[in-house]
């Protein structure tokens, strides 16, 4: 009966949250009456997107140099407010338990100053992660990231959030909902 309820706690909060983006979505749309030209054009924002999915491609790390600025701030799930270098620490944590991580991007949405990507990660845990040891389990984690660009094109900001419970979950550290 717990499990049932917590499912269907689960469900109302997604349900909500929609709600709640949906809402942000039409206010800011709503907010902005003049017409916005972007700072970065479709295929600029594509070429990002894959420039950054070319991070999980190894890892190619470094990458990240090129990408971000100097004053980079990344907010991701379990982490304090990241610079540059601990972004680049919190990606390479996940490569220690799942060596063969790869992205693959499902979405690319452009903003005035701003790229939305709609991603999924998938590896197989073959070492500690998140302090679970090996499981041998395949991991499948989606997530949607938020970049922030400043007029020179680099990344400013990142929001990131990361399935991370679903990842536990899938390497036995929580038991799956009934």
């Amino acid at each position: 009966m717990n499990a049932n309820r917590l499912v269907k706690f689960g469900l109302l909060v997604l349900l909500l949250s929609g709600v709640l983006v949906s809402a942000n979505i039409i206010v800011a749309q709503s907010s902005t009456p003049d017409p916005i030209t972007p700072l970065m054009s479709t295929e600029d924002a594509q070429a990002f997107a894959e420039r950054f999915e070319a991070i999980f491609d190894g890892p190619n790390l470094d990458i990240a140099d090129d990408l971000f600025a100097e004053d980079f701030v990344g907010h991701l799930p379990l982490a304090p407010e990241l610079d540059r270098e601990g972004w680049k620490a919190y990606v390479a944590s996940f490569y220690e338990g799942t060596p063969d991580l790869r992205q693959t991007t499902h979405e690319v949405i452009v903003g005035e100053n701003r790229l939305v990507l709609r991603v999924s990660y998938t590896g197989t845990h073959t070492s500690t992660l998140l302090g679970i040891p090996a499981t041998g389990n395949e991991v499948i984690m989606t997530g949607t990231g938020i970049f922030t660009f400043n007029e020179e094109g680099l990344v400013i900001e990142n929001r990131a959030d990361l399935d991370v419970a679903g990842v536990l979950t899938q390497i036995g550290a929580f038991p799956p909902a009934q």
